[in-house]
């Protein structure tokens, strides 16, 4: 188990500089390069400036909005409080517009096992790019070398790392799916006093489970061994974790078979994602 203080890190550079406007980011847990299940957990802030067109990914997405709201389309977007779930495959966009915020936002690959471009990756992609063309407004525009002359810009990149085009997996889903924490009931969890638990949504196909925990005041919440990985992000409150102090932005990574327990010293809330890893598929 690992744990890390966000509410402690300055803001690092823009991740996605491949798009439009003010980002900044805070990294918390990332995966390994090159495998199926490649992931990146980090805390965003988002200027109102911030454009991305309509697109879609080749990977799995959930944000919960922390501060603000974040645009997803032309009538929608998921405010602060709300949890979103972008499937791979799935279209949405374009994000423009609304007020400046803060997300807490894990990327992972998808089901189709095609991956995650690691942020090394994107900008060696971004940077060699930017030699035979420009990147304007979520968009590539090539102006030498072999490809197209305009494509999105993370299709580009993808098309540089990789050597070959992206090939989206078809979509389960008609489009995002926004969860709203607040029509959820808590539930007191059996043998836990001081312990509830929202269950917010399971998606089989990738064996993705998101829920909240809230402990009052001097309750204790222990996770117990599960065969998927695990980010526990605290949205509030203060106590220990395994011995070591949490804070409003603290959060832990578990890996399959690893325990850890949550003890609150005032109030606290905790955002748990769960999701199963992917093997590697086998060498030819």
């Amino acid at each position: 188990m690992q744990l890390v203080h966000a509410g402690r890190m300055p803001w690092g550079e823009n991740l996605a500089s491949q798009r439009a406007g003010r980002m900044a980011h805070k990294r918390l847990f990332e995966g390994t390069e090159g495998t199926p299940d490649n992931y990146l957990l980090v805390l965003a802030n988002e200027g109102s400036d911030y454009y991305s067109p309509r697109h879609r990914h080749a990977w799995d997405q959930v944000r919960l909005c922390l501060q603000g709201s974040v645009p997803i389309g032309r009538e929608l977007k998921i405010d602060a409080g709300e949890v979103g779930y972008f499937p791979e495959g799935v279209h949405y966009g374009p994000q423009e517009g609304g007020p400046d915020r803060i997300v807490l936002l894990l990327q992972f690959g998808g089901a189709s096992g095609l991956g995650y471009l690691s942020p090394a990756q994107v900008k060696s992609g971004y940077d060699r790019l930017r030699e035979c063309g420009a990147f304007e407004q979520g968009v590539f525009r090539r102006t030498s070398g072999d490809g197209k002359k305009n494509q999105d810009a993370y299709e580009a990149i993808w098309r540089h790392v990789t050597g070959h085009e992206l090939h989206y997996p078809a979509a389960a889903y008609r489009a995002p799916v926004i969860l709203r924490p607040g029509g959820f009931a808590w539930r007191a969890l059996a043998g836990c006093p001081g312990v509830r638990r929202k269950l917010l949504a399971s998606f089989p196909e990738r064996g993705l489970e998101l829920e909240f925990i809230a402990l009052d005041s001097g309750a204790q919440y222990a996770l117990e061994p599960s065969s998927l990985r695990r980010f526990v992000f605290v949205r509030e409150g203060t106590g220990s974790c395994a011995g070591e102090p949490f804070f409003p932005h603290s959060a832990a990574r578990l890996e399959p078979g690893e325990t850890t327990s949550f003890s609150a010293a005032t109030p606290s809330e905790l955002f748990v994602i769960a999701v199963a890893t992917l093997a590697a598929p086998p060498a030819h």
